[in-house]
């Protein structure tokens, strides 16, 4: 079970991480157009075909809508095959999973509901769709995605469909649309990090004298590599809102590609319920609380770092989907602490 809600995490952040990279040459010029107003530095060629077209352009919204159609099959039938086809199959059902991993997969699914959304968006105004068609689209594509492995879920004997997991991606959705409906920009990023730290080696003895290892349940459940860790780690991750202060304060003069964000995380959680494992008979559990952490940090709004070359305009585009490590300020366990970089 725990590896399984590992598995679909990791798999619904590699469907979102390629949509990233398919979509986000139409997002450097398709988001960034009411900005682009604004900085004289961030001009493009009216001809460049990464340009989004002004009317709807077929051709192009069959690349858009091909490209999103192959990643998501391929991406669909690879985690049928590898985790439900060996599975009885059952009539649908729900099963309540939010207790799980103090609601950080919750924090995820937003997130990647919200990337979808947001990159699905630029894909459609690329292809020429007037903005409301374009966001409510991308809205119900985001919403989609998701909810393939919820349905998955669903029909399988082992799991359930999960209904908050349904409003962790609607939320997600909703927070891009709202936006754009608003202000026709994203002056909040919802946002992920990761430390990628290594678990310490701490033996654990069990009542009958048994003994197990932090360290190895955490690299049996995490990973060891680069890209498991940072998708599985919970204790690792933290999800932020980064707000643009400039957007709501037009006339300020801070600075356009500043940000203040507010950051979500959890410490000392080693599994989906409780911190307990199985060797053989013997069951372990690691004593240490589980809690959770809130940050306030600055952060950058990469694609507002004004620039002439299209290819660094590129980079920032990815690069805002990730929060820049810089100082934060911690609140858990009722107490503030410090930190250099988070």
């Amino acid at each position: 079970m725990k590896e399984k809600i590992f598995f679909q995490t990791a798999t619904v952040r590699l469907i979102c991480f390629l949509f990233l990279f398919g979509g986000s040459q139409s997002l450097v010029h398709g988001q960034l157009t009411d900005f682009t107003l604004r900085d004289p530095l961030a001009h493009t060629a009216q001809d460049n075909w990464l340009r989004p077209d002004s009317t709807f352009n077929r051709s192009r919204f069959r690349i858009a809508a091909g490209t999103g159609t192959a990643l998501y099959g391929v991406a669909s039938i690879g985690l049928y095959q590898t985790w439900y086809s060996d599975f009885d199959m059952t009539g649908l059902h729900s099963f309540n999973d939010w207790p799980q991993w103090n609601q950080m997969d919750k924090a995820g699914h937003m997130f990647t509901a919200y990337m979808f959304t947001r990159y699905s968006f630029s894909g459609l105004r690329w292809a020429g769709l007037k903005r409301p068609a374009a966001r409510y689209t991308a809205m119900g594509v985001g919403n989609l995605l998701q909810a393939t492995i919820e349905v998955m879920d669903g029909y399988s004997a082992e799991w359930g469909f999960s209904w908050s997991d349904l409003g962790a991606n609607l939320t997600g959705t909703v927070v891009f649309a709202a936006q754009d409906a608003l202000w026709h920009e994203q002056r909040i990023l919802i946002k992920v990090s990761s430390d990628l730290r290594q678990h310490p080696d701490i033996p654990i003895i069990n009542q009958n004298g048994a003994m197990s290892n932090l360290g190895d349940i955490s690299r049996e459940r995490f990973g060891t590599n680069f890209f498991e860790k940072y998708l599985k780690d919970y204790n690792a991750q933290t999800y932020w809102l980064s707000a643009n202060p400039r957007s709501f304060l037009p006339k300020s003069k801070i600075p356009h590609w500043l940000n203040i964000s507010l950051g979500y995380g959890v410490e000392n959680v080693y599994g989906a319920y409780g911190n307990t494992w199985a060797r053989g008979r013997e069951r372990f559990n690691y004593p240490n609380q589980r809690y959770r952490q809130w940050y306030l940090s600055p952060d950058i709004y990469f694609s507002r770092i004004p620039t002439k070359k299209r290819g660094v305009r590129l980079l920032l585009g990815i690069l805002d989907s990730f929060k820049l490590p810089a100082p934060a300020l911690e609140f858990s366990q009722g107490r503030f602490r410090a930190h250099w970089l988070q």
